[in-house]
C-alpha cells in the first residue's frame, strides 16, 4: 500500500509539472503571452527547488519515507532565491541562516511532542497473541502428518535389508563408511586433486600473462601520449585549447555550496584562482586588485546562479574571456547574447602584446554571466 502511494505521489507531482510546462508553451505559441525562455529559466529556476521540496514532503506524508528536514531546507532555499529574483525582498541565505539554529530546535521539540510513542511488546502475551497453526474449517480434511525418519536404533530383519539393497547387494539406505572406500575411489580422488592443482596453476599463469599484456598496453599509450605532447609543444599551431579548470598546485581555490560568494571587498594581490559554486551568485571584483605582470588565469564554475565579474578599465591590462552557459544570458564587455548553449570567446585589442593579462574562464549551467569594465 505504501509503495502504491509513493508511485501515485510521484506520478501526481511530475504530471502536474509537465502539464504546467506544456500549458505555458501552448499559450506562448498561441500568442496569448510573450516571454523569452532564457529569461524565464534564469528568473524562475528556484521553482525547481520548491518542486523537489514539495515532492519530498508529499512522499514523506504518503509513505513515511524521506526526510522532512531536507524538504524544509529545499523549500526555504527556493523561497529565498525566488523572492530575490522577483524583487519581493532583499533577503539572502546568510540572513536566513542566522535563524537556522532556533528553527531546528523548535522543529526538534515539535517532533518530540508529536512523534507517537512506540508500542512495547507485552511481557506476558495472551494465548491469543501466541503462534497459532494455519486455520481450517471443521469440514475440511485434516492433512496427514509428515513421514518420520527411520529409527536408527531399530534392528532390521533380513527381508527388509534385502528390500533396501540395490543391484549387487549394496544397501542404498545406509551411507558407506570411511573404511569401505575402494582402491578405485582413492585413485579417482587423487586424479581430481592433481587436476585441481593443474587448473589452479593454469589460471595463475593466465592472470600473469594478462597483467603483462595490460602493462605493455599502458606503457605504449604513455609513450604515444608523450610523443603527441612533444609534437604539440614544438610544432603545434592553431586555436588554443581551453582548460576549464586550473590544475596549477599554486592556485587559490574558493568553493561554496549554497549562498553567495563575493571576492574583492578590499585591495588585494591578484593570483591564479579557481572558484566553484553550487547554488547562489558569484561576484568577482577586480577593480581593487593589484594585477601582476604576465598572464593570470581565473576559472569560475557555477551550477545555478549568476556570475558577475567587474574588471578595471585599464588599457595596460589585456582581458581574454571565455564563457559557456547552458541556460541564461551572457554579456561580456560590449557583446550580449541569450538563450540556450551560449559560448563566447572575446579578448581586448592587442591582448598578446599587453604586459598584464587576465584570462577569465566562466562556465555555468543555469544563470546569467556578466563581465563588465568599471572606471
Amino acid at each position: 500500500m505504501k509503495r502504491m502511494n509513493e508511485h501515485f505521489a510521484n506520478r501526481l507531482m511530475w504530471g502536474i509539472f509537465i502539464i504546467g510546462i506544456g500549458t505555458v508553451l501552448m499559450l506562448r505559441q498561441s500568442g496569448l503571452i510573450e516571454f523569452d525562455i532564457g529569461d524565464i529559466v534564469s528568473l524562475f529556476w528556484p521553482v525547481i527547488l520548491l518542486f523537489l521540496g514539495v515532492q519530498s514532503m508529499i512522499r514523506r506524508m504518503a509513505t513515511g519515507h524521506g526526510s522532512m528536514f531536507g524538504a524544509a531546507i529545499l523549500l526555504l532555499v527556493g523561497f529565498v532565491f525566488l523572492g530575490r529574483n522577483l524583487d519581493l525582498f532583499e533577503w539572502s541565505v546568510s540572513d536566513i541562516g542566522q535563524f537556522a539554529l532556533p528553527i531546528v530546535i523548535i522543529l526538534f521539540g515539535l517532533r518530540m511532542i508529536m512523534k507517537p510513542k512506540p508500542k512495547e511488546a507485552p511481557k506476558n502475551p495472551s494465548p491469543s497473541d501466541e503462534w497459532q497453526a494455519y486455520p481450517y474449517r471443521a469440514n475440511d480434511n485434516v492433512p496427514p502428518a509428515p513421514p518420520l525418519h527411520p529409527d536408527p536404533t531399530k534392528q532390521e530383519t533380513p527381508s527388509e535389508e534385502m528390500a533396501q539393497s540395490g543391484p549387487g547387494g549394496i544397501n542404498l539406505s545406509k551411507p558407506p563408511l570411511y573404511g569401505d572406500a575402494t582402491h578405485a575411489d582413492n585413485a579417482k580422488a587423487s586424479s581430481w586433486q592433481s587436476h585441481g592443482h593443474e587448473s589452479i596453476e593454469a589460471r595463475i599463469r593466465e592472470k600473469i600473462e594478462k597483467n603483462q599484456r595490460k602493462a605493455e598496453r599502458v606503457h605504449e599509450k604513455m609513450r604515444q601520449h608523450a610523443e603527441r605532447m612533444h609534437r604539440h609543444h614544438h610544432h603545434g599551431k592553431g586555436k588554443e585549447r581551453v582548460e576549464w579548470w586550473n590544475s596549477d598546485p599554486n592556485v587559490q581555490n574558493r568553493s561554496g555550496f549554497i549562498g553567495d560568494i563575493y571576492v574583492g571587498h578590499d585591495y588585494f594581490e591578484l593570483k591564479p584562482m579557481n572558484i566553484s559554486h553550487f547554488i547562489g551568485d558569484t561576484v568577482l571584483d577586480l577593480t581593487k586588485a593589484q594585477i601582476p605582470f604576465g598572464e593570470t588565469r581565473i576559472h569560475i564554475s557555477s551550477f545555478i546562479g549568476d556570475v558577475k565579474v567587474f574588471l578595471p578599465n585599464d588599457l595596460e591590462t589585456g582581458i581574454h574571456v571565455v564563457s559557456s552557459a547552458f541556460i541564461g544570458d551572457v554579456a561580456v564587455l560590449d557583446q550580449k547574447d541569450g538563450g540556450l548553449f551560449k559560448n563566447m570567446d572575446i579578448e581586448t585589442p592587442y591582448f598578446p602584446e599587453t604586459e598584464k593579462k587576465i584570462k577569465l574562464v566562466v562556465s555555468t549551467f543555469i544563470g546569467d554571466v556578466r563581465v563588465t569594465k568599471v572606471g
